[in-house]
């Protein structure tokens, strides 16, 4: 199968994938697609473009699968996503260039998502500690790579940003189901603030997704303040999330129910004692 063939069939499969009455057409075209670049990067001097190409049909597999409720199936093709982006960052990096400018900020980026994405999946598969292990390793590739989440390029910051969204609420999800897990609520604080900041600096008047995915943080963060005793800064944030949620009006219902569980949390904890914690900035998170 020739490149523009593949290309054609890519595009085919990623349409099809748009529309739930087309996602059993759109799985057997990702097998197709998968199978032609395979056998595109097999042996010496493979196109970069065609690994790249690989690395994004297997990862739109793996998302297709655990939408159709087979999480289980899609978490070997999303793990094989990883190891296809990481060569493809490698051989980026290798080329030398500014790690916050294009084209290391990209595939550093799809690197990243793609982490978070199979660490999603392994969740919905039961697996809640493989998620949480994987958007560690997601944080950590991120950090590593590009330095200080601020001075990375502006794709690496967004999917770092998605990164801490998650793991906030993976650790969340592990205090609220196991509150003996020590320091959880504090850590998924701390994960929750990271995410903040760095969306913060992505608002985009032209965006709105942006502004979606700030309330939504802050839905999460919210509930993480009041868990840690922190209730003053948790109706502040509480408050900025509210205005977000008004303005998109009802496309944020997602953001506007974490928002409202926080509100809950809130009136049920006024009256604790609670006081400003302190936070670390950025670095490898501890525990």
């Amino acid at each position: 199968m020739g490149p523009d063939e593949r290309r054609r069939l890519f595009d085919q499969a990623r349409e099809r994938a748009t529309r739930q009455g087309t996602w059993a057409e759109a799985d057997r075209l990702w097998v197709r697609v998968i199978e032609a670049y395979r056998e595109a990067v097999r042996g010496p001097g493979a196109a970069l473009q065609d690994q790249q190409q690989l690395a994004r049909a297997l990862w739109r597999h793996s998302m297709l699968l655990s939408a159709m409720g087979r999480a289980a199936d899609g978490t070997a093709p999303g793990g094989e996503a990883v190891v296809v982006f990481e060569r493809v960052y490698d051989a980026v990096a290798a080329q030398g260039g500014n790690v916050a400018a294009s084209p290391r900020d990209d595939a550093l980026a799809e690197l990243i998502t793609a982490l978070v994405d199979l660490a999603e999946v392994s969740f919905a598969a039961g697996q809640p500690a493989t998620r949480r292990d994987l958007l560690e390793r997601a944080v950590t590739v991120g950090l590593t790579s590009a330095g200080n989440p601020p001075s990375a390029g502006p794709r690496t910051r967004e999917a770092m940003g998605t990164a801490y969204h998650n793991q906030a609420t993976a650790l969340l999800h592990r205090h609220l189901t196991r509150p003996s897990s020590g320091d959880g609520a504090q850590e998924a604080a701390l994960a929750a603030s990271r995410a903040c900041e760095l969306r913060q600096g992505l608002l985009d008047l032209a965006r709105p997704l942006t502004f979606w995915e700030m309330a939504n943080t802050y839905g999460v963060y919210a509930q993480c303040l009041i868990l840690i005793g922190d209730l003053d800064r948790a109706a502040m944030v509480l408050g900025m999330g509210n205005r977000f949620v008004e303005t998109l009006g009802p496309a944020a219902e997602e953001p506007a129910q974490k928002l409202r569980v926080a509100a809950e949390m809130l009136a049920r904890a006024k009256g604790g004692s609670g006081g400003a914690t302190g936070s670390r900035r950025w670095g490898r998170r501890r525990g």
